[in-house]
């Protein structure tokens, strides 16, 4: 998993949740991820906000056109979000990751330490005892948490579930 890479996210750590919805939502949501929806409604699926007015435009134009956040569970196949984000130079993986989601993960500790655990309703070790998300750049697991990870304008961010998240 995650943690792999990027070591423990630590007991006691602060935890971000939340039950939003993207683009390409989970085929097969747990029951914990269900209910969450249903109290939060679907997100949007869209880095760009919806409207009329001129910023909405101008974010909208901000807008790369080619799918550049992924998730991927690889257990059942299934692409559960395939986006295209903006993506500037210092952003984070963990920071990318949470805005393009609309918060439908769940994260524990902070900066360098944060580790998710959930991303679209599929959980660390719901597919066995070693499964759990790992997060690809360019094709490439870098050996650094998400949340030390800086991307630069144009790089390809992938999230994988993996059955085995340690040994891949």
């Amino acid at each position: 998993t995650e943690e792999a890479a990027a070591g423990e996210g630590g007991a006691g750590a602060a935890e971000a949740e939340s039950g939003g919805k993207a683009a390409g939502e989970n085929t097969a949501p747990s029951a914990e991820s269900t209910d969450e929806a249903a109290d939060t409604g679907a997100g949007s699926g869209s880095s760009a906000a919806g409207g009329s007015s001129g910023a909405a435009e101008a974010a909208e134009a901000r807008q790369v056109s080619s799918p550049n956040f992924k998730v991927y569970d690889s257990v059942s196949g299934a692409f559960l979000a395939s986006l295209a984000v903006d993506i500037s130079d210092g952003d984070t993986v963990a920071e990318v990751t949470m805005s393009a989601l609309d918060g439908d993960c769940r994260a524990t500790g902070s900066g360098d330490s944060i580790y998710f655990s959930r991303i679209m309703g599929l959980s660390e070790k719901s597919a066995g005892p070693m499964s759990g998300w790992c997060f690809y750049v360019n094709g490439q697991k870098p050996g650094l948490s998400a949340g030390a990870y800086k991307l630069k304008a144009g790089d390809v961010v992938e999230w994988k579930f993996l059955k085995d998240g340690t040994n891949n």
